[in-house]
């Protein structure tokens, strides 16, 4: 069984502006950036190779993720302007798929960003957004917010 999770949120600047922050913020480069603009859901993303930086992440390369204090080794599947993504391994039989994709609108002035878990196996149902899931489009939603703030005052 698959579920998705998704929220999006316009933000008054460019994608290149967003990108500053996701994924360089939420990888913690500088070091200190992150926690000041959000504290929440996304606890970090460490990357585990010390001479990779948020640009040079390639598919493949690994991350730890901090997410509500529950950390894990997740493998990055895409870094693109457009999307930065990773893999988590299954816990309790459920795989997930984490992707925050930056969108220019259609005058390209501002930016759609979605962020998104779709999850995969035999527990899956339990994220969808009818149960488990509403706590998760709630912390989106918040990221969301403080992202915003962050992106649009930088």
């Amino acid at each position: 069984m698959t579920y998705k999770n998704e929220s999006s949120i316009e933000i008054a600047t460019s994608p290149a502006k967003v990108r500053e922050v996701v994924p360089a913020q939420l990888l913690g480069i500088p070091r200190t950036a992150y926690p000041e603009w959000h504290t929440d859901f996304i606890k970090g993303v460490e990357v585990q190779e010390k001479d990779k930086t948020a640009q040079t992440l390639a598919a493949g390369d690994k991350v730890e993720v901090n997410i509500e204090n529950f950390k894990f080794i997740a493998e990055i599947k895409s870094n693109t302007e457009e999307l930065f993504s990773w893999q988590g391994p299954p816990v309790f039989t459920i795989a997930s798929l984490h992707e925050f994709r930056m969108e220019p609108t259609k005058d390209g002035a501002a930016t759609i960003f979605t962020q998104s878990e779709e999850l995969n196996g035999l527990f899956a149902w339990l994220m969808s957004p009818s149960l488990l899931g509403k706590k998760m489009k709630a912390h989106f939603d918040e990221f969301h917010r403080d992202l915003k703030a962050r992106a649009e005052a930088t």
